[in-house]
């Protein structure tokens, strides 16, 4: 990236922290916002106060670093002291719930949120030496203390072996604050370094051999994200290499590059949403790795990550040697076989992806042997992510009735009624020469069946699904779903989807077609229509289902 994106994002920044000492106002943190979520399950309301808040600190905090204005010091140290005073780091959605209220634990609980809080003190008070008040000073050390340290060396916690973001965000969080604020080589810091070792390895136990992020790009750059910080930091202050250089890290940093649609979106399963890799991590991964790297089209913005986290923006704006480019251009056909997934990129013309795996995934959806198919530009058949995160978005017997969670929101058929189950359900995956074949009949135990195969075969634009059944019983009843963001056009046995520069038709063995209007709330909580296209089929013990889908450019 070029010296004037950073100079974009550095004035950025500076203009953000003016606002802020014009305002002259702390980020207010209303009480009201813990009480609503504890009555309605609203995460929302509390979230928008916190994550404003926590802009506010990651600006003035890096536009203090970027040109030593003593008013934006004032301001931040006022930020600092108000952060220090919060109820908790945590956010309500991770606290012990006792009766009606929150557990008295809750002060010092450690989530991902309180985790990065920490980090976040921790190197600015590291990058900024003693430049604030010996009294701010120690109040940081004393509430990281407080909060993270002790709360981590007295219990033993849940996420240390969590095979998913949570143990390299907040296991790479409390390792930089032990880099950062706790005396080198210390007892406590390498007792603290020891013990993370387990958060470490069991975030590495999530990825198979082929590096895949089965939770989706989003939290590729977000739990691997905060593995590297950790990582780097570590060998860089203390000689360890061991994080960068076990076995899986080269795999999983080449992860993004197999799953760019096109400059800014990546293959939208599992709970992903629209949010941009940090350049700086990507620029990371590329030099250190000697890897290729997605090329987007600039260097992230200040507000490319609605949460406004410190590690991520200040590794952008030091970690920028120039690597991003306007173009997309090489071909990529890639089968992942691990996850199961197969990802067809044509530059203009074509993009493809499917996936097996099992319904036992870590932000896990009902989608073993879904798709997504279109142009690097119009996915016409899609997946809508993550949908909005709410109390019962994260329990399990209420998870599944959500619409993008749902079998229903995934291009995978309802067979004699039933659904994909939830649950250890898995499939086999084969792919080679343009074809990928699924074993399915596991994904649904209640649905008299005694094998379903299904078949990818691609060939140029042109995609072909066969669908094979061996049932139970004589008379059968398929529905085949397919999910698409465009509206729907039925001309006898086919389903017309038209984009601004290409047109998708879905051709298929029946008249008996329709489609079915859906409203869900997206990842932002903004109410969002999707279709369902369904073909009804009436079969005999045996059955073969082929539809085809062809892709044309305007």
């Amino acid at each position: 990236m070029n010296n004037r994106k950073i100079q974009d994002l550095q004035e950025e920044i500076s203009q953000a922290a003016a606002n802020y000492v014009a305002d002259n106002q702390v980020v207010s943190l209303p009480f009201i916002g813990y009480e609503c979520y504890l009555t309605t399950g609203n995460r929302l309301d509390f979230e928008k106060s916190y994550f404003s808040r926590r802009r506010q600190l990651t600006v003035l905090g890096l536009a203090y670093l970027l040109k030593k204005d003593q008013q934006v010091k004032q301001l931040l140290e006022q930020v600092i002291w108000e952060v220090c005073n919060e109820f908790t780091w945590a956010l309500p959605a991770h606290l012990p719930v006792i009766g009606k209220t929150f557990a008295a634990a809750s002060s010092t609980w450690l989530d991902l949120f309180a985790a990065e809080t920490a980090q976040t003190l921790a190197e600015l008070l590291e990058l900024t030496d003693d430049a604030f008040s010996p009294l701010l000073q120690q109040r940081i050390k004393g509430e990281i203390d407080r909060r993270i340290f002790q709360s981590f060396e007295n219990k033993a916690w849940d996420w240390e072996e969590k095979e998913n973001n949570w143990s390299a965000v907040i296991g790479g969080s409390i390792g930089i604050c032990a880099l950062a604020i706790l005396p080198k080589n210390s007892s406590q810091q390498k007792k603290i370094i020891q013990r993370l070792d387990k958060a470490m390895q069991s975030y590495l136990r999530g990825f198979g051999s082929d590096g895949v992020c089965v939770e989706g790009l989003g939290y590729w750059s977000y739990g691997f994200g905060y593995y590297i910080y950790y990582a780097e930091k570590l060998a860089r202050m203390l000689g360890n290499y061991s994080y960068l250089d076990h076995k899986k890290v080269k795999k999983i940093a080449a992860f993004p590059y197999y799953v760019l649609v096109n400059k800014q979106d990546f293959v939208p399963f599992s709970d992903y949403s629209a949010v941009q890799p940090p350049s700086g991590l990507l620029n990371f991964c590329h030099h250190y790795f000697q890897l290729p790297i997605p090329k987007l089209a600039t260097m992230n913005a200040l507000d490319f990550d609605p949460c406004y986290r410190f590690a991520p923006l200040y590794r952008n704006l030091i970690w920028k040697k120039p690597t991003i480019s306007n173009q997309q251009t090489k071909t990529i056909d890639h089968y992942f076989p691990d996850a199961q997934w197969w990802v067809v990129r044509k530059p203009n013309q074509l993009f493809f992806a499917a996936k097996g795996g099992s319904n036992d995934e870590s932000h896990n959806h009902l989608d073993i042997g879904h798709f997504v198919f279109g142009t690097p530009s119009e996915l016409f058949l899609t997946d809508l992510g993550a949908g909005e995160y709410t109390k019962d978005y994260f329990d399990e017997e209420k998870r599944y009735h959500i619409f993008p969670c749902s079998a229903d929101s995934h291009s995978v058929p309802c067979i004699n009624g039933t659904k994909q189950a939830v649950g250890n359900v898995s499939t086999k995956g084969v792919q080679a020469n343009h074809q990928f074949s699924l074993q399915l009949a596991q994904a649904y135990p209640a649905g008299k069946i005694h094998s379903f195969e299904r078949c990818f075969k691609l060939l140029e634009t042109t995609l072909t699904i066969q669908d094979t059944f061996l049932f139970e019983q004589k008379q059968n009843r398929i529905i085949e779903n397919f999910i698409t963001n465009y509206l729907p056009k039925i001309v006898s046995n086919r389903v017309i989807l038209t984009g601004k520069k290409a047109q998708c038709t879905l051709i298929m063995p029946t008249n008996n077609l329709t489609y079915i209007s859906q409203v869900y709330k997206d990842h932002q909580g903004k109410d969002q229509v999707t279709y369902q296209i369904q073909a009804t089929y009436q079969t005999k013990q045996q059955a073969k289902i082929t539809t085809k889908l062809t892709v044309d450019l305007l």
